[in-house]
């Protein structure tokens, strides 16, 4: 009985965890491009097709397979800090160093920000949502597991490597929202194209819990922010605009390309994402994201996040989608043109809305 009670419980996690891994965004190992090409041979390419045609079938009208995103060779994370903060086993070393004053760099603040949010007993008004799903107990979780399964023994390494205690060290940490609230805004302030975004993105959480009943709407200016933090080509910038432009907010919808055609938000959201890798996110297999989904549903072959989102978490529809946008999106960072995106207004609210939150990257 006790075996069948696991079971069950190890199978309704790994529906929880497919669940946040397809409504939360991600993210060191190398990410290859095709060729074996250098981040620098890379830029040349993206150089390149930025006078190309964006993408020979309009994106929304996914008609063959296309091939996978074009994923630049990384090797030093662009955002160094933050990228060890995303590999960190444990935050106490980290924390002493980013909380320290002089240390306090925008992507310090940011990095404090986010050790803060996960370690700390936060108090003052407002809600904040988990940025990891609940996982089954240690022996619950290797009990559901058969003996004879090939990926026993990386499914468990995964499991114990994303449920590490990484807060270790920092129990009794205690902060406010108004304080944490107060480093984002600093961190936006001194020019962090990732705090600018995160600060519109709660700008409209806040809005949506305010409003009653549910409701937020995405601003002209709100979008005009978030593309101006985009021309930094910021990959954690990217990733949380990707996020906001993605969900479904009130009064908004977003058609794409020369016929102008709606976006389909879940392959949307995806582009944004593997763009990200491209331009120097952590995206690889030992990132809190490609762990979980090692561990809960045994998806342990892609060695990074775009990998695994091709051979695992997309249809050959969405795949043709991700392909386009991210072809769409690129050009649109590289050239300053976002023509090919236009925001209609006045369009009744979809019955199925998209909602996009925070997850392990």
């Amino acid at each position: 009985m006790n075996v069948r009670l696991s079971l069950v419980f190890i199978a309704f996690a790994a529906l929880v965890a497919a669940a946040w891994i397809a409504l939360a965004p991600p993210e060191e190992t190398v990410v290859t491009l095709d060729g074996g090409s250098t981040v620098e041979e890379a830029s040349q390419s993206r150089a390149a097709r930025a006078d190309a045609p964006v993408a020979a079938a309009s994106p929304g009208r996914a008609t063959h397979a296309a091939p996978a995103p074009v994923v630049a060779k990384q090797v030093v994370p662009r955002n160094a800090l933050f990228a060890e903060f995303v590999h960190a086993r444990s935050y106490k070393a980290l924390y002493d160093r980013v909380s320290q004053v002089e240390n306090q760099t925008p992507e310090a603040k940011i990095v404090l920000y986010e050790i803060l949010r996960e370690c700390a007993t936060l108090s003052g008004p407002g809600t904040w949502r988990p940025t990891r799903p609940p996982v089954p107990k240690r022996d619950d979780f290797v009990a559901g597991i058969s003996t004879t399964d090939p990926l026993r023994d990386k499914r468990i390494a995964s499991y114990d490597d994303f449920t590490v205690n990484r807060c270790g060290g920092l129990e009794g940490l205690t902060a406010t929202r108004a304080e944490l609230n107060k480093l984002l805004q600093e961190a936006a302030a001194a020019g962090s194209p990732q705090a600018r975004a995160m600060t519109i993105e709660q700008e409209l959480w806040q809005s949506r819990r305010q409003s009653g009943d549910n409701r937020a709407t995405l601003t002209d200016a709100q979008i005009e922010g978030l593309k101006q933090s985009l021309t930094t080509r910021d990959p954690e910038a990217i990733r949380v605009a990707g996020r906001v432009l993605a969900t479904s907010w009130n009064d908004y919808a977003l058609r794409v390309g020369p016929n102008q055609l709606p976006v389909e938000p879940r392959p949307f959201m995806n582009a944004w994402l593997v763009l990200a890798c491209e331009y120097g996110a952590s995206c690889g297999a030992d990132t809190p994201r490609m762990l979980q989904a090692c561990a809960l549903q045994g998806h342990c072959d892609a060695s990074n996040y775009p990998d695994y989102l091709m051979q695992y978490a997309s249809t050959p529809h969405d795949s043709t989608l991700v392909w386009q946008y991210q072809a769409l999106l690129r050009n649109a960072l590289e050239t300053g043109d976002w023509s090919q995106l236009t925001v209609v207004r006045g369009l009744p609210a979809p019955s199925n809305r998209a909602w996009f939150v925070a997850g392990p990257r």
